[in-house]
C-alpha cells in the first residue's frame, strides 16, 4: 500500500513536469493547461488502488483519461489507464477478467468506428484503433497471461506440497517400522532375557537380582516410550518429540541411579505448576539425557537435579562429579545427545547449555512455561565428549 502511494505521488510529479514543459497535444483553439491538472490528479491517485482496489482504480483512471481527452489530451493519463487495465486484469476478481478483456476489444472497435464516422479518414481511424489497442487490449492480454501463469504456478506448488506431505508420511511409516523392528524388538528381548535370568539367579545374591530387576524395568519402560513415539509418528498430529513424557519419570530414573550405586537427589524449588505438554516433554527428555550421561561417563559420582518453578520459566540444573577413571570405550559418546537437548529447548523457545564447571559437569536449561516456538539454540561444550 505504501509503495503504491509513492508510485502515485511520483506519477503526479512527473505529470506536472510534463505539463510544465508543454508536452500537450492541443486542439485548435484556446485551451488552458490548468484544465489538465484535475484529470492528472485523479489518474495519479488511481495508482494507489492498483493492487488493493484495482477495479475501482480502473474506473477512476477511465474517468480521468476521458476528461483528459476532452481538455487536452496529455500523455500520462493514457499510460496510467493502461497500467490500471493490466493491474485490474491481474489482481481483479476472476468474474471481472472476461469483462475486462472483452470490454477492451469492444471499446477499441467503438472508438475506431466513431473516428471513422466523424472524420472519414482511414488514417485517423487506423491510428485510433492502434492507440486504443495499446491502451485497452494489450495490457489486459498481458495481465491475463501473467495471471494464468501465477495460477498454474500456485497449482503446481499445491501439488508439490501434497506430494511432499505424502512423501513425509511414507518416510514416517518406514521409520516407525524400523524403530519397531529394531529398537522395540531388541528391548523386548532384553526384558525377556532378564526375566529368565531372574528366575535362575541365586536368591541370596541381592545385588544380582536388583541389577536384573533394573534391566527389566528399563527395557519395559523403553518399549512403552518407543510405542508412544511410533503412535505419534503414525498419526502425524504432533511431532515425535511430543510423545507424552512426564516429569514423574525423572524420579524413577533417579531411583535407578541410586540402585546402580550413584548417589542421586532431586530437589524442587518453588511451587510446581501444570506445564504445557511440549515443555514438560522437553524438560523430561533433557533430565533423562543428563542422568544417562552421568551414569555412562561418571558412574558412582553424586548427581544432583534441581527443578525450579519461576514465575515465567522453568529452570533445570543437573550436576554430577567427574569420574577419574577413563570412560568405557563401548560407551563413547557421539555428541548427538547434547545437541538434541539444545534442540529440544530451542523448539519451545528456551536454551540449554552443557559444559564442564570446575570438577563437575553441569547441564543448565531454561524453558518458558508456555512454548514460544523461537528458533533459538545455545550449546557450549568443554571438557570432553558426551552423548
Amino acid at each position: 500500500m505504501t509503495r503504491d502511494v509513492l508510485v502515485a505521488v511520483a506519477a503526479l510529479a512527473l505529470g506536472c513536469l510534463l505539463l510544465r514543459a508543454g508536452v500537450v497535444h492541443r486542439r485548435p483553439g484556446p485551451v488552458d493547461a490548468a484544465w489538465l491538472v484535475p484529470p492528472l490528479i485523479l489518474a495519479s491517485g488511481s495508482l494507489s488502488l492498483r493492487r488493493t482496489r484495482p477495479l475501482l482504480g480502473l474506473g477512476l483512471a477511465t474517468a480521468a483519461a476521458a476528461a483528459d481527452m476532452v481538455a487536452g489530451p496529455s500523455l500520462l493519463p493514457a499510460l496510467i489507464l493502461a497500467n490500471l487495465v493490466y493491474n485490474a486484469t491481474l489482481y481483479g476478481t476472476a468474474q471481472a477478467v472476461p469483462w475486462l478483456t472483452g470490454g477492451g476489444h469492444a471499446a477499441s472497435g467503438l472508438a475506431a468506428l466513431l473516428v471513422l464516422l466523424c472524420t472519414r479518414s482511414p488514417r485517423d481511424t487506423l491510428l485510433t484503433a492502434v492507440c486504443a489497442y495499446l491502451v485497452l487490449v494489450w495490457p489486459s492480454t498481458m495481465g491475463l497471461t501473467v495471471r494464468r501463469h501465477r495460477e498454474r504456478a500456485e497449482q503446481a506448488r499445491r501439488r508439490i506440497k501434497v506430494a511432499c506431505r505424502r512423501s513425509v508420511m511414507r518416510e514416517r511409516a518406514r521409520v516407525t517400522g524400523d524403530i519397531h523392528d529394531i529398537v522395540c524388538n531388541h528391548l523386548s528381548a532384553i526384558a525377556l532375557q532378564s526375566t529368565a535370568a531372574m528366575a535362575t539367579a541365586p536368591r541370596d545374591n541381592e545385588k544380582h537380582l536388583t541389577a536384573l530387576v533394573g534391566i527389566r524395568r528399563s527395557s519395559l519402560e523403553g518399549v512403552d516410550e518407543v510405542r508412544r513415539m511410533i503412535a505419534a509418528l503414525r498419526t502425524g498430529a504432533r511431532g515425535p518429540e511430543s510423545a507424552p513424557a512426564s516429569l514423574d519419570l525423572v524420579r524413577s530414573r533417579i531411583e535407578r541411579l541410586e540402585s546402580l550405586g550413584s548417589p542421586a537427589r532431586l530437589r524442587t524449588v518453588g511451587t510446581p505448576v501444570p506445564l504445557e505438554p511440549d515443555v514438560e516433554t522437553a524438560a523430561c527428555r533433557i533430565i533423562q539425557e543428563s542422568l544417562t550421561n552421568a551414569l555412562k561417563h561418571a558412574q558412582g559420582a553424586a548427581v544432583e537435579t534441581t527443578v525450579a518453578y519461576l514465575p515465567e520459566r522453568l529452570v533445570i540444573t543437573v550436576e554430577n562429579g567427574l569420574s577419574a577413571a577413563p570412560p568405557d570405550p563401548a560407551l563413547g559418546g557421539s555428541g548427538f545427545g547434547l545437541v538434541g537437548m539444545a534442540e529440544r529447548a530451542a523448539r519451545v523457545g528456551g536454551t540449554c547449555t552443557a559444559r564442564r564447571d570446575g570438577d563437575r559437569w553441569r547441564v543448565h536449561a531454561v524453558l518458558p512455561l508456555t512454548p514460544a516456538g523461537r528458533e533459538r539454540s545455545e550449546l557450549s561444550l568443554s571438557g570432553g565428549s558426551r552423548s
